[in-house]
């Protein structure tokens, strides 16, 4: 356990960026807001940063070259409700935001991870509520989206990573959390094409991940009867999954950042929904 969070936050996105873990918007009973928290490992105190252009949480969040970016997000989580468009980043050093062009169509719960030099976002759901196999690319050099293969079968809650140039995605629902899978698909961006990997041991939706020290950490989720704490890491070396020291307690709606030697999992719920809301912020080494 690290110092908290100044306030408790579910529905987070997580990111790390310029030596600090970032926490992005986020929901406090079912309201929305643009919140922005920066926590510094070496001094273990936290300060609030310029916050979000919209309130929303079940952001897409990920960094490239040394700034952030938060994808999608809904507008009121109680219901999914209305997935955005929207697109922002993040300059750590001017502590600035900027609207970025806007996705082809809205969706919250959505993964946004970072590739040779782009953004990409996969799955989540859209307005309506219907779950989505989109997969979008965006292009910082010209400030435009494109499509690329969608995803094998359409589900959100899941988690995304990046490892040896292809794209990793797991886990998620297909409708509600219920419906949870452990599904393990990945992405090779030379042939633009989906293949099986190894399937995760639990399935679960509601995820937080990091790709630390070689491995892929997968960890919490929910479940309808309560919250997940397992942590799972996937190697890509074998293509098989490792069974790790689980969290001090189940929980969902967070995420999860690394510095290369620490891996910081902040707030969440503890419960399944919002009823279990925490600022816990929690740190795993090997």
């Amino acid at each position: 356990m690290k110092t908290p969070l100044p306030a408790a936050l579910c529905e987070v996105g997580v990111a790390y960026a310029a030596g600090r873990v970032h926490v992005l918007g986020g929901n406090v009973l079912t309201y929305t807001g643009p919140y922005h928290q920066e926590y510094d490992p070496g001094t273990d105190k936290w300060r609030a940063r310029a916050p979000m252009p919209r309130a929303l949480d079940h952001v897409g969040v990920t960094a490239l070259n040394g700034k952030l970016y938060a994808i999608g997000g809904f507008i009121g989580a109680k219901t999914h409700n209305d997935g955005q468009d929207t697109a922002f980043e993040y300059d750590p050093v001017l502590d600035s935001w900027r609207i970025l062009a806007a996705m082809k169509g809205g969706r919250g719960s959505v993964c946004a991870v970072a590739l040779d030099g782009k953004i990409h976002a996969l799955g989540g759901r859209d307005a309506t509520g219907t779950t989505l196999a989109r997969h979008e690319v965006y292009d910082p050099a010209t400030n435009a989206w494109s499509e690329l293969a969608p995803l094998p079968k359409a589900r959100d809650h899941a988690a995304a990573a990046v490892m040896d140039g292809k794209i990793h995605f797991v886990g998620g629902r297909f409708t509600s959390h219920a419906d949870r899978t452990g599904e393990h698909d990945v992405y090779d961006p030379a042939a633009d094409k989906w293949t099986s990997g190894a399937p995760m041991p639990t399935p679960r939706s509601g995820l937080a991940s990091t790709v630390y020290k070689g491995l892929w950490l997968v960890m919490g989720g929910e479940m309808p009867t309560g919250t997940n704490a397992e942590n799972e890491a996937y190697d890509p070396r074998a293509d098989r999954w490792r069974i790790l020291a689980p969290m001090p307690g189940g929980r969902h709606a967070t995420g999860a950042a690394t510095d290369g030697e620490h891996v910081y999992v902040a707030g969440g719920s503890l419960t399944p929904g919002d009823g279990g809301l925490t600022d816990q912020l929690i740190v795993f080494t090997l």
